[in-house]
């Protein structure tokens, strides 16, 4: 297992429901000091999560996509997020990489969680913060590339933008939802730590299903404690 230190929240980070039991987690930008973890992530995933996020079991990642997966080579337009643990260690990885568009910018998105937190409304919370990250930069579209057996993906997509067009690749299903022009140009400060709740009879999970006994696409809300 990779050892490196991960970057840790800085003093800044919003403490979120810290008098609430459960699993701290913190989202923030991953850097390319952060190489190590996201490889090690990825190398945890199932193959299905694997399949699904990137059409091809990947674990264990070319060095490539490693570099891919922290924004480096890219001369510009990668936001990438992460959530990790109290440890350090990814559990949630978030991209959106823009590309110029015929009737404006428009950013291509993938989003993959840890196996054990899935269902969780993380994937939910992230998509939020990718698209408004990228509405603050001017983007007027997102594309996303979805497997056709990803039923939980397609029925967040199909919920939040029930109007996008979509379009039936060989492999895929592509969303591209129209974006509205972010209200303010600020978006939120990172790192931000938040508090995943243990179920509700208050035993601790002993198993990935019950950490989130509810399921759903709920995001964790950002409460400032």
């Amino acid at each position: 297992m990779n050892r490196t230190p991960a970057p840790r929240a800085g003093a800044g980070a919003m403490q979120v429901g810290a008098r609430d039991p459960g699993t701290i987690l913190t989202l923030r930008q991953a850097t390319e000091a952060d190489a190590g973890h996201i490889r090690t992530f990825v190398c945890g995933l199932s193959p299905r999560s694997q399949y699904l996020r990137f059409f091809t079991v990947a674990a264990p990642p070319s060095a490539a996509l490693v570099r891919a997966l922290c924004g480096g080579g890219r001369r510009g337009g990668a936001d990438i997020l992460l959530i990790t643990d109290s440890e350090g260690a990814v559990v949630a990885h978030a991209m959106a990489v823009d590309e110029p568009g015929t009737d404006g910018p428009a950013t291509n998105v993938g989003i993959v969680i840890a196996d054990h937190l899935q269902h969780c409304g993380l994937g939910t919370l992230l998509l939020s913060a990718l698209i408004s990250r990228a509405t603050s930069r001017g983007v007027r579209a997102a594309v996303m590339d979805v497997l056709p057996a990803n039923d939980l993906v397609l029925g967040i997509l199909q919920r939040r933008w029930p109007a996008a067009p979509r379009e039936r690749t060989l492999d895929a299903i592509t969303v591209r939802p129209a974006l509205l022009p972010a209200l303010r140009s600020a978006t939120q400060a990172l790192p931000a730590t938040f508090t995943l709740p243990v179920p509700r009879s208050g035993a601790a999970a002993t198993s990935p299903g019950q950490l989130c006994p509810d399921g759903g696409d709920r995001a964790p809300q950002l409460r400032v404690a």
